[in-house]
């Protein structure tokens, strides 16, 4: 194994830093797509069996005139508006009480839930299978709505970070333009660098928006050749340098000793390991350590990113790569972010017929991000893989 600590890699000056849930956004909740009992509660129930209930005591005003006849329709407002507040289960707890209650009460014979006859069979059929049609419908309405508001939940919490992020670099530069001009014009050397950095940092921005839009769209197109993984460490290394140094972290580096060769498109497989560092820098608090470690098993190529930094919560590892997702406790130890650098990264690895995924030990004990790229033909028909 090739090992190299603080900023070299085969004679080249690099970084180091890892990756963390680079957008957790906490404002994002849960979509409503689990069982009514935690997602709903008890009250659709309740008032199913209330509805159902109301029902029977109307139907028995009414049972002098109607005898035995419509010994169902009364019940079906108990089911819709079980229904329309809890969705298809309280809609069906309402529409079994409400065929039992009917039965028993309305049709002959009467006190009985024996059933004694064709159409009266035929009748309680059609209410419980139009009764399960509404609470189909109604669950689909349901989560329909739920997802929507998350989205628009969604929406206002990334045009919230977004504004943030573009006026944190917008101020700087207006603090920078506002020294020029106080200076008179004799020492502007480091007011430009100022800007020049802060002008940087906006356009990586807008390039990350754009790149999600691309690949959401399909727009993306891989440009692959073969490149030793070295290199592609040492370029995201090269990238995520400022980071990495302005935290003062640690950065090790271990990569097989001979040249393993990956046929993918250079610029965007550097992006994701370049994502991967930043993160790790800007979760890891100063000081930190940041190990990057890569291999070859059997013809895939795995390269991972570990930190010893603020970790990631449990609950939260399913949602670190989801867009416009940040966890909220790590915000502020972050410096920002839009929350869509890690999802960008993972579809770029699965353009490449790989993988992204992350793991920790909970909080402040750090987290791992792995990719997993497969070996193309191209590059192990060259006889230049070697196993770690």
């Amino acid at each position: 194994m090739r090992t190299v600590e603080r900023n070299k890699i085969d004679g080249r000056h690099i970084p180091g830093s890892l990756g963390r849930p680079e957008a957790v956004a906490g404002g994002m909740e849960d979509v409503f797509l689990l069982a009514p009992f935690r997602s709903r509660g008890l009250t659709p129930y309740l008032i199913g069996v209330v509805g159902a209930l109301a029902a029977t005591l109307l139907r028995f005003s009414f049972h002098d005139n109607l005898g035995a006849h419509v010994s169902f329709s009364f019940y079906y407002l108990a089911v819709f508006v079980a229904a329309w507040t809890g969705g298809f289960w309280p809609a069906a707890v309402a529409a079994i009480l409400s065929a039992n209650l009917a039965n028993y009460f309305f049709t002959e014979p009467y006190w009985t839930l024996w059933i004694n006859s064709t159409e009266e069979f035929v009748d309680l059929s059609f209410f419980v299978t139009v009764s399960l049609i509404i609470g189909g419908l109604s669950e689909i309405s349901l989560r329909a709505l739920s997802r929507a508001r998350a989205a628009e939940r969604e929406k206002d919490n990334f045009m919230a970070a977004l504004a943030h992020e573009m006026r944190s670099p917008l101020s700087v530069i207006n603090y920078a333009s506002a020294l020029s001009r106080m200076s008179g014009g004799e020492q502007p050397y480091d007011q430009l660098d100022i800007i020049d950095r802060q002008v940087h940092s906006l356009n990586l921005m807008i390039e990350d928006l754009l790149d999600v839009s691309r690949v959401t769209r399909g727009k993306i197109r891989l440009q692959r050749k073969n490149i030793d993984v070295a290199v592609l460490v040492a370029g995201a290394i090269e990238r995520s340098k400022p980071s990495i140094d302005g935290h003062g972290h640690m950065l090790k580096v271990n990569l097989p000793e001979r040249a393993v060769e990956l046929f993918v498109d250079p610029v965007r497989m550097e992006q994701v390991l370049a994502n991967l560092l930043t993160n790790a820098a800007k979760y890891t608090p100063d000081g930190g350590e940041i190990i990057v470690r890569g291999r070859l098993v059997d013809d895939t190529v795995i390269i991972s990113v570990r930190d010893n930094g603020i970790g990631i919560e449990p609950e939260m590892l399913p949602r670190v790569f989801d867009l416009f997702v940040q966890v909220e406790g790590a915000r502020e130890r972050s410096q920002g972010g839009l929350g869509i650098g890690l999802a960008l990264a993972r579809k770029i690895a699965e353009m490449h017929g790989g993988s992204l995924e992350a793991t920790s030990g909970g909080l402040d004990r750090g987290s791992e991000f792995t990719v997993t790229v497969p070996v193309s033909q191209p590059a192990a028909s060259r006889g230049v893989l070697a196993k770690v």
